[in-house]
């Protein structure tokens, strides 16, 4: 592997925050706002979706499940593609693959039709979230990354809000036979709007610098520094150079970061397991304890978004503060033992499950940001799609799961999703104990 000699990287994280970082960020940033909205509605209008097209149990969690099998092949495919051919052509395919998935899911009359639409969706946001998490995280300076990275995965939480409110409108103002059907079309549509902001985007200098297009992610660097009104005087680091094919990039990831990426899988495992199990069990275990009908699932559902980004957003401003290792730590196992607050059967579902997300759905704000800043840039955006086909085959699976062992005994649904979240709590014990907490640290110096 050959080197280049550059200034550009560290020039990148002596910059001030700028309007530019704010206008990156919120262009990128929105697809954990369409990926939550996307999960969340499946779940808010899931149980009219059912009864309308005559799925069984088992076809009904294969809605939450499909999208999670298309985003498996969309990351690991778009993930290769955004190290090869550049973050930025990714930006608007694997959006535009997204809406027309969404938007023809409202068209759906079986369930063969509604679970391909479902995964098309799904690879095209699985695309997104692998090129997207590469570019901000090599575009946003050290010392804010933490918390920018974390503040986006926090906004997960803001779609999941969109998501209940619109159900609830719709399930209120509609016929519920229709009504899921122009969630549909909404999100859809909505998704087509982000679009021209993205043409805007540059290319990461980063993953230029690793293609050896030094002009070209030099006048991207100096374009920033005008507006920031400064240039940077900053010493030289060397940035290794990847000319190899998928199949060199994978054992690159399986040997020498074998430990990082065996760390950042059971990241990746934790948080889609717990999320879309418990997504699955509210609409199909909870709300049969606790009597829910369509209309107070999505309440339910609304309050849980809430408490996530109240806690989202508190563990994103911690992160640069606190530090990864502890709040990894400390969120993993709280959320385990979260869990049986459900056994708290008299009490109110909406209390509980704010509660519950207070705590549980802030862990991806500390866990995914450890999880994508600990790779180099040459192979930063395939690493996540091997991670999220990890995690998005396990999330898949784990409705399946929960719900197969809620049918049998309630409290086997709740063991299993605690037990998730032990793999978490685990794998970030061994973090705190022999990995290195990074923080502030440049990108360069982590990898």
């Amino acid at each position: 592997m050959k080197f280049i000699n550059t200034d550009l990287t560290c020039r990148l994280d002596a910059l001030p925050w700028t309007g530019f970082h704010t206008r990156f960020v919120l262009a990128l940033g929105i697809t954990w706002v369409l990926d939550a909205f996307e999960v969340v509605i499946v779940s808010a209008v899931l149980k009219p979706m059912a009864e309308a097209l005559q799925f069984t149990t088992q076809q009904a969690s294969l809605m939450v499940s499909g999208f999670l099998i298309g985003a498996i092949l969309g990351s690991l495919i778009f993930g290769y593609l955004a190290d090869r051919f550049g973050r930025k052509k990714l930006f608007i395919l694997t959006l535009l693959l997204y809406a027309g998935g969404t938007f023809l899911t409202g068209f759906a009359n079986s369930f063969e039709s509604a679970l391909l639409f479902r995964i098309l969706a799904g690879a095209g946001l699985g695309g997104e979230f692998a090129a997207i998490q590469s570019a901000i995280d090599e575009f946003v300076p050290a010392r804010h990354r933490g918390k920018v990275d974390g503040t986006i995965t926090a906004l997960w939480n803001l779609g999941s809000i969109m998501a209940s409110l619109s159900a609830l409108y719709l399930l209120k103002h509609f016929d519920e036979g229709f009504a899921w059907r122009l969630a549909f079309f909404i999100g859809g549509l909505l998704t087509l709007l982000i679009i021209y902001i993205r043409i805007y985007v540059p290319e990461s200098p980063r993953w230029l610098i690793s293609k050896g297009r030094l002009k070209e992610a030099e006048e991207i660097v100096k374009k920033v520094e005008r507006e920031a009104g400064i240039s940077p005087k900053v010493e030289s680091c060397q940035i290794p150079v990847f000319e190899g094919s998928i199949w060199d990039a994978t054992k690159l990831i399986l040997t020498k970061y074998r430990w990082r990426f065996l760390f950042s899988a059971s990241m990746s495992f934790t948080i889609l397991t717990t999320y879309y199990g418990m997504i699955t069990f509210l609409p199909l275990g909870l709300s049969k304890v606790y009597n829910l009908s369509s209309k107070q699932v999505s309440e339910v559902l609304f309050f849980g978004s809430v408490g996530g980004l109240i806690g989202g957003l508190v563990v994103a401003f911690l992160n640069d503060r606190v530090g990864r290792k502890v709040l990894g730590v400390s969120i993993s196992g709280l959320s385990a033992l979260a869990v049986f607050l459900f056994l708290l059967t008299d009490a109110n579902p909406k209390v509980l499950y704010f509660l519950y997300s207070l705590i549980a759905f802030s862990f991806a704000s500390v866990a995914y940001v450890i999880a994508t800043e600990i790779y180099p840039s040459y192979i930063r955006a395939y690493a996540i799609g091997v991670l999220s086909v990890v995690g998005r085959l396990s999330g898949a699976l784990a409705p399946l799961l929960v719900t197969t062992l809620a049918s049998r005994d309630y409290l086997l649904g709740l063991l299993c999703i605690s037990l998730f979240w032990l793999v978490g709590f685990l794998a970030f014990v061994i973090y705190a104990i022999k990995g290195k907490e990074t923080k502030g640290m440049p990108i360069e110096q982590i990898s």
